[in-house]
């Protein structure tokens, strides 16, 4: 599989180890992003990281529906991320952090993503997936 299919093709099925791989690397980069976006932009880091994370929000779907393909499951269950990526979108950054407690509605999007980020890190991260060929594809090796 080329990187193009990885990275941007919803079909085919992959591992747990390129699942992993690519998960240790897509936190690096939104760690080490959103680290520099806030010590050298800190006035508009909550402006840039929202439209980074959209950026990388693509290739992240594309390989999680690989790995729920692997599972025998189909795309739809890429409807977990939903509250993950609202999560995302509503949490406070940079001096927002400081100046007022969370809201309400931060509070329950954020519960929302620890529950359903829970479940997508066992079914994709932690479970095998069919052995041999299912209706999505080949066993990966």
């Amino acid at each position: 599989m080329s990187i193009k299919e990885l990275l941007f093709s919803f079909q085919g099925r992959i591992g747990r180890k390129t699942y992993w791989a690519w998960n240790v690397a897509y936190y690096v980069i939104i760690v080490g992003f959103a680290l520099g976006v806030n010590t050298i932009f800190p006035a508009i880091a909550h402006l840039i990281l929202p439209v980074f994370l959209l950026v990388v929000l693509i290739p992240d779907l594309a390989i999680t529906a690989k790995r729920w393909h692997d599972r025998g499951k189909s795309s739809w269950w890429l409807l977990l991320n939903i509250p993950l990526v609202i999560g995302r979108m509503t949490m406070p950054v940079g001096e927002a952090v400081q100046a007022a407690p969370p809201t309400t509605l931060q509070t329950m999007s954020s519960f929302a993503a620890i529950i359903c980020g829970l479940w997508i890190l066992i079914e994709c991260g932690l479970l095998k997936g069919t052995g041999g060929d299912n209706d999505y594809g080949v066993e990966p090796k």
